[in-house]
């Protein structure tokens, strides 16, 4: 405490005192300061989830569970951790009910995140595919832990960003391409660098057919790419970008 000596020379006994009580009473309030508000943890939708258990499998955090289904016997239903939830997203890309195919007018799957619903996300890409009047027409999924993938947003590219890229269910790749997108691109975290430990890891997964839900085979691989970005370091996403454009219109020429 000898620092307070010269303060009390520079100022006055009172004045020290005042500032050594605001001081204590801050550090004793930082237990109770409340910080930004947690994002809300995935949901689980009990007549959507099969029971299937690949949320489980690919949680990187052991945040799910299965117990018994409370409205069909014999069946198991998933059930969250909400203290051990990461709000990543990657169990709504593990879950087969997440297919945008399905012909519901309200994309409702087995388990998703309530501020980013899958929904939205088919729904918004449909709009912007409908809008879209460029000869080449590309969608790119990305995450908001690597590069951001809005920033090459344009007339002919539609970007939609994740909290983790491992959210995507691969089915929407073929989806956009059937739905008027000429070509897909999507973005990752590099290799072992996902912000949620495995969501690179389980979308290029996915996307290879060797994890399930898989891509089908029978989607063309000339039409979509797979790109791992740092940060905020768009030149390989923008490399990718343009290569995938100008494979898209080779391929168009050739037809």
């Amino acid at each position: 405490m000898l620092f307070v000596h010269p303060l009390v020379s520079a100022t006055s006994a009172t004045a020290v005192s005042v500032l050594v009580i605001g001081v204590m009473l801050l550090l004793l309030a930082l237990p109770f300061w409340r910080g930004s508000a947690r994002a809300a943890v995935a949901e689980v939708h009990p007549m959507h989830c099969s029971g299937c258990r690949r949320c489980v499998a690919d949680c990187p955090y052991d945040a799910i569970t299965m117990v018994p289904h409370p409205q069909r016997r014999g069946f198991a239903l998933a059930e969250v951790d909400a203290d051990a939830c990461a709000s990543c997203g990657i169990c709504v890309g593990s879950c087969p009910s997440s297919t945008p195919f399905r012909s519901m007018a309200t994309l409702v799957t087995g388990i998703d995140l309530p501020q980013q619903p899958i929904d939205d996300l088919r729904r918004a890409m449909r709009e912007r595919l409908a809008a879209m009047t460029a000869p080449i027409r590309i969608v790119v999924f990305g995450c908001d832990q690597s590069a951001a993938v809005r920033e090459v947003d344009s007339d002919d590219v539609a970007a939609f960003s994740f909290t983790c890229t491992g959210q995507l269910p691969p089915s929407f790749v073929e989806y956009a391409l059937r739905d008027g997108a000429s070509g897909v691109l999507v973005c990752t975290c590099p290799e072992s660098g996902c912000a949620f430990r495995l969501g690179e890891r389980w979308t290029a997964e996915r996307l290879a057919g060797i994890r399930a839900p898989v891509l089908r085979s029978s989607v063309e691989e000339t039409r979509w790419e797979l790109v791992a970005c740092a940060g905020y370091n768009l030149t390989p996403l923008r490399t990718a970008l343009a290569a995938l454009r100008r494979r898209l219109d080779v391929r168009g020429s050739s037809k």
